[in-house]
C-alpha cells in the first residue's frame, strides 16, 4: 500500500499544523479540527475553546432528587384524577 497523504494547513500567522495537531492541542476529534481548518485560517477561530452547545446530560445523569420530585408530582396528580372519576359516577 501507499503511505498516506496527511495534509497541511498553512495560517495567516505562517504557521503550518494538521488536524492531528489541533486536536490534539485543544482537545476535540480530528474531524472537528479539520472542519475547524476548512472554515477559517485565522489562528483565534482554529484554537478557540471547544464548547458544547445544546448537549444535554443524559437522563441517568439527572439528580436523583429530580427524578423522585416529579414521581411524587405525578403520583399526586394521578390521585387527584381518579378522585375526580370517582365522585363524577356516584
Amino acid at each position: 500500500m501507499g503511505k498516506l497523504r496527511t495534509k497541511s494547513y498553512t495560517l495567516r500567522n505562517g504557521e503550518i499544523v494538521t488536524c492531528r495537531t489541533v486536536s490534539n492541542k485543544i482537545g476535540v476529534s480530528e474531524s472537528a479540527a479539520r472542519a475547524r481548518l476548512n472554515r477559517s485560517d485565522d489562528p483565534k477561530r482554529i484554537y478557540a475553546p471547544f464548547s458544547p452547545v445544546g448537549k444535554k446530560p443524559k437522563k441517568d445523569n439527572l439528580p436523583k432528587d429530580a427524578n423522585l420530585e416529579a414521581k411524587a408530582e405525578e403520583a399526586r396528580l394521578w390521585k387527584i384524577v381518579m378522585q375526580m372519576g370517582i365522585k363524577k359516577y356516584d
